[in-house]
């Protein structure tokens, strides 16, 4: 298996996307646009180093979450 390097191209696509999108959803655009595959971890943690956004929150889960029926 062959390692895929990070590059500028990369970078470039994080950067558009950062805080507007998922980690998942910027790894998919990433390999659709470059070719490369990376994985959402190693995509919020490029996010993390260039210090961009955090991903959005997905916030019609969170009143679920505070109300946790399951406990």
């Amino acid at each position: 298996m062959s390692k895929r390097s990070w590059d500028a191209r990369c970078a470039e696509i994080l950067r558009r996307m950062a805080g507007h999108y998922h980690d998942h959803e910027i790894s998919a655009s990433i390999e659709a646009e470059t070719g490369k595959r990376f994985m959402p971890r190693t995509v919020a943690e490029h996010r993390r180093v260039a210090d961009l956004a955090p991903c959005r929150r997905n916030d019609w889960t969170a009143a679920l979450h505070k109300w946790r029926p399951w406990q």
